[in-house]
């Protein structure tokens, strides 16, 4: 990372994500941790105080008031990233949203709108795309590591929290499959592309909130992804992709990991013999992204060309058809 030009960061959320967020900007360079904002004025006190941030808001629009903000990081419930975002972006702010950009696919589209019309950067923070592992190990497929990709198997799956919390609730259009299982998901894209073909059940609660979920992506010439995520039961959170010369796998949590192994060759040199890759990690893991991120917006661009508008556009759109698939 090189120094860069001052940039204003607000917070806008004091959830687990807002906190793990405060504490790597701490780490990029020219990154100014100016505010937080909460509808609830103690926890955005709280959370400015412990993490070195100049001022707190628990109202949205008087933040956005403040010249001095320059990119606001949208780590709110599903349901809200939308209104939030197209309001900063018309407010003259540059966005970070986290995933998913939007609840779904229409929604999403009214952000990529309101970026365009407003010439401010706008990005979903798919920060697993970001990652050093996960760059090189794509680097390494596509150089024919594991020869032709056949297969991807990937999981997502943690018990979270309790039915009556925030995570459970169909207001804040909360979902296993928008929470979790977009990192399967965006995993199967990058290395196999937009599937041909959809197969999908899940559990599903009378509200509509999606609890679990095991999908099936096909492709051309009997290419196929398992997938799976769950916030009722463990689904071991590791990954693997297979091809005709070998196999990469991915420890847990595979959106975060800092490494990845690769066995290929003849069957007993892959059985025993696997090359590890790994990378530093800084901080909580997000570093490499927010650095992205600064660079691009000193550098004058309005999206990142790791992870542009329209893949998010793409992947919300799959995540509609499982939804789709799952309900039938």
């Amino acid at each position: 990372m090189t120094a860069q030009s001052e940039l204003g960061w607000a917070v806008v959320g004091t959830g687990q994500v807002s906190r793990l967020i405060a504490s790597d900007l701490a780490l990029i360079p020219g990154a100014r941790r100016f505010a937080v904002c909460s509808r609830d004025a103690a926890r955005a006190a709280e959370l400015s105080d412990e993490f070195g941030f100049e001022r707190a808001y628990d109202d949205f629009n008087a933040m956005l008031d403040e010249p001095e903000v320059d990119m606001v990081y949208i780590a709110t419930p599903h349901s809200t990233h939308a209104t939030l975002a197209i309001t900063a972006l018309q407010r003259g702010k540059h966005v970070l949203i986290e995933k998913p950009i939007a609840a779904n696919a229409v929604e999403a589209e009214q952000i990529v709108a309101a970026a365009y019309d407003s010439g401010r950067f706008a990005m979903e923070a798919m920060w697993m795309r970001f990652h050093p592992a996960y760059r090189a190990m794509l680097d390494a497929i596509a150089a024919g590591s594991i020869g032709e990709v056949r297969s991807v198997r990937a999981s997502f799956g943690l018990p979270f929290d309790k039915p009556d919390s925030e995570r459970w609730s169909a207001e804040r259009s909360s979902s296993a499959l928008l929470d979790q299982g977009i990192y399967p998901v965006t995993l199967a894209v990058d290395v196999l592309g937009r599937p041909g073909a959809i197969t999908a059940t899940g559990r599903i609660r009378p509200d509509g909130v999606d609890l679990a979920e095991h999908i099936t992506l096909e492709y051309d010439n009997h290419r196929f992804a398992q997938l799976g995520a769950s916030m009722v039961e463990y689904l071991e959170p590791n990954a693997s992709i297979n091809g005709t010369d070998g196999w990469i796998t991915v420890p847990a949590p595979f959106w975060a990991a800092a490494s990845f192994e690769t066995r290929s060759g003849s069957i007993p040199d892959a059985l025993s013999s696997p090359e590890v890759t790994s990378f530093e990690k800084r901080g909580f893991g997000y570093v490499p992204m927010l650095a992205a991120v600064g660079e691009a917006i000193e550098t004058g661009l309005t999206q990142h060309p790791t992870h542009p508008l329209a893949d998010s556009l793409e992947t919300l759109g799959i995540l509609d058809l499982i939804r789709h698939a799952m309900t039938g």
